[in-house]
């Protein structure tokens, strides 16, 4: 399987994440991570993830460029 097919995969997991059925274990207030409540950051670890997934694709279509 190739790089495309994985940082697919990631993105409709964030994307299933951060909507209804999957928000829904991480809407609330408390506990606090690094001063922000839970629910806020859920959402910046899914942009994080996003960011490296993202950034995991590009490294790896360079490479593929390079070798052909």
């Amino acid at each position: 399987m190739n790089g495309r097919f994985w940082f697919c995969l990631t993105m409709i997991l964030i994307a299933l994440s951060i909507m209804w059925p999957g928000y829904t274990l991480f809407s609330s207030a408390t506990p606090l991570i690094f001063g922000f409540p839970l629910s806020f950051a859920w959402i910046i670890f899914c942009t994080i993830a996003g960011f490296i997934a993202l950034m995991a694709l590009y490294l790896y279509d360079n490479r593929n460029e390079e070798a052909d």
